[in-house]
């Protein structure tokens, strides 16, 4: 799941507790991967989020969950109403190739 999101200016530290504590419950259900939420360097009010998942299915156990809808209230607070979501599917991958990092 990518999530494209713009916070309103002053709100970045409420925005970053809220996100903590959706993290969490995420991390503890069924199904989530991994989470990656990034700043833009161009634009710091951008964000993105992205959360991976075992399968559409956990997510959207996920998202329809009333526990996750009580987690990101608090986080949707800081927002602006001009956020984005979308599934992906991962259709390839490369592997991470540490050696071509070093020296």
């Amino acid at each position: 799941m990518v999530r494209l999101l713009r916070v309103r200016e002053g709100r970045e530290a409420d925005f970053m507790d809220a996100y903590q504590g959706v993290r969490e419950g995420a991390m503890r259900f069924p199904g989530h991967r991994r989470e990656q939420l990034c700043r833009s360097v161009d634009d710091p009010g951008r964000w993105l989020l992205t959360s991976e998942w075992e399968s559409l299915e956990a997510i959207e156990q996920w998202r329809t969950d009333p526990d996750h809808t009580t987690l990101v209230r608090p986080m949707n607070a800081c927002l602006h109403d001009d956020r984005w979501s979308g599934v992906f599917e991962i259709m390839t991958e490369a592997p991470v190739d540490r050696s071509a990092r070093q020296g």
